[in-house]
C-alpha cells in the first residue's frame, strides 16, 4: 500500500522510495492491514514482488503512427500504442507527452526520471496537432522548458514527413529544440516509415534521394553553428538519410556518445567501426566454414562490401543475401523490420554452414515481428 507514507502506484514508485534507510511499510493481506517498521541498507531491496505495471496508452492519432499500418498477422506486442514515462526512463521509448497530467510531471521532478526521449516533430504547436492529432492543446516548448528546467535530460527525435515538417519548419524545430541545450542533448531526425498497408490512411510520401540530400546538406549547416555556439553539433540524423543519398556514413565523433543509436542514428558507423573485431572472432570459430549473413536492402551494399574485401583478404567462404520485405511492403527496408517469412524464403536456397542474422529482428523472447524464432528459421 505504502512505504514511508507514500502510496506505492508501480514499479517506479517502488524502487523510489524503498531507497532509504529506515522503512515503514504499510500492507494488505486479504482484509487486513499490517505496518512494519525496519531499517535496511540504502541500496538494499526490500524484497517485494510487484504486478507488472500497465502500460500508458498514447492519446494521439499520427497521420504516420506505424501500430495503423502494421501487418494483420505481426505480432500482438506490436499493435499496442504505448506512450508511457515510465518506459521512457526504464527503456528509451519515445513518449509524446500527449497523456501527462500535472501530477505525472510533478512525479517525474521528484523522482528524477531523466533521461527522458520525447517525439516532438514539429515545435509549431498548430502543425504538431495537425500530425498527431491530439484533442487537448500542448505548448510543446513550454512543457519541455519546463522539464528542462527542472534538471530533465531530454533525447528528443523529428519523424520526417516530406510536405508537412520539413523544410523551413524542420529548421525551425531544430533551433528551438537547440535553445535548450545541455538539457536537451540530441535531435535526431529520422525519416518517416511507410508500409503497403496504408487504406484509408492520410496519404504520405516517403523520403527520396532528393530529400535525404537536403536533409544533410541542411542538417551540417545546423551542426557547425551549434558545433561553435555550444561545443556539440547536437542534431544528428538516421543512417537512412546517408544510405538513401548514397553517400558516406559520418565517422564516429559525429553521434557524441551514440544516444539514438536504439533510433537508427549511428549503427551502421558502430557496425563498421566494430567489423574487424567481429570479423576476427568468426573467423576464429568458424574458419573455412560458409557463413551466411543476412540483412535488409539498404545495408546490404555496406556489409557485402565488408564481406569481399574479408573474402578476398582472408580466403573465406562468407556471403550475404538481403532480404526484401514483402511482409511490410518493399518500401521498408531496415533491417530491423525483417519477417521470419521473409528471410525462410530468401534463404531457402542458401547453400550454408553457419547463419547470421540481425539481433534486432527479434525482441526480448527471440520472436521476430511475424511470431517466427529462430527455430522456424532452421
Amino acid at each position: 500500500l505504502s512505504i514511508n507514507g507514500h502510496a506505492i502506484n508501480d514499479e517506479l514508485d517502488y524502487m523510489f522510495y524503498q531507497s532509504e534507510g529506515q522503512i515503514t511499510l504499510k500492507i494488505k493481506r486479504g482484509e487486513r492491514t499490517f505496518t512494519h517498521f525496519f531499517e535496511k541498507g540504502i541500496d538494499e531491496d526490500i524484497g517485494l514482488e510487484l504486478s507488472p505495471m500497465k502500460v500508458l496508452k498514447c492519446a494521439c492519432n499520427c497521420i504516420f503512427c506505424f501500430v495503423d499500418q502494421i501487418h494483420p498477422d505481426a505480432r500482438a506486442s506490436l499493435k499496442v500504442k504505448d506512450d508511457d514515462f515510465r518506459l521512457s526512463f526504464f527503456h528509451g521509448n519515445f513518449i509524446t507527452l500527449s497523456n501527462l497530467t500535472n501530477k505525472d510531471y510533478e512525479r517525474i521532478i521528484e523522482q528524477h526520471l531523466s533521461p527522458l526521449y520525447i517525439s516532438v516533430h514539429t515545435t509549431n504547436d498548430t502543425l504538431r496537432q495537425k500530425i498527431m492529432r491530439y484533442k487537448k492543446e500542448i505548448p510543446v516548448m513550454e512543457k519541455l522548458a519546463f522539464l528542462a528546467e527542472n534538471g530533465i535530460t531530454l533525447h528528443t527525435q523529428i519523424v520526417l514527413i516530406p510536405g508537412w515538417n520539413d523544410g523551413v519548419e524542420l529548421e525551425r524545430t531544430v533551433f528551438d529544440l537547440s535553445s535548450l541545450y545541455p538539457a536537451v542533448q540530441s535531435v535526431g531526425i529520422v525519416p518517416v516509415g511507410l508500409t503497403k498497408f496504408r487504406k484509408n490512411l492520410t496519404t504520405l510520401r516517403k523520403v527520396n534521394k532528393v530529400q535525404a540530400k537536403e536533409v544533410i546538406l541542411q542538417s551540417k549547416k545546423w551542426r557547425a553553428q551549434f558545433q561553435e555556439k555550444y561545443g556539440s553539433g547536437i542534431v544528428s540524423i538516421a543512417d537512412e538519410f546517408f544510405l538513401l543519398a548514397d553517400l558516406p556514413i559520418p565517422e564516429n565523433d559525429y553521434y557524441e556518445g551514440y544516444p539514438q543509436i536504439e533510433n537508427g542514428i549511428g549503427l551502421v558507423r558502430d557496425f563498421i567501426d566494430n567489423w574487424d573485431d567481429y570479423s576476427d572472432e568468426l573467423i576464429k570459430q568458424h574458419r573455412n566454414k560458409k557463413l551466411l549473413f543476412v540483412t535488409g536492402v539498404l545495408f546490404f551494399p555496406i556489409l557485402k562490401g565488408l564481406i569481399d574485401e574479408l573474402n578476398s583478404k582472408e580466403d573465406q567462404k562468407w556471403k550475404v543475401v538481403q532480404v526484401e520485405n514483402k511482409f511490410l511492403g518493399k518500401d521498408v527496408t531496415v533491417a530491423g523490420l525483417l519477417a521470419g517469412r521473409d528471410v525462410k524464403r530468401a534463404i531457402q536456397n542458401e547453400d550454408y554452414d553457419v547463419l547470421l542474422l540481425p539481433d534486432e529482428i527479434f525482441n526480448v523472447d527471440g520472436v521476430t515481428l511475424d511470431n517466427y524464432t529462430i527455430e522456424n528459421l532452421k
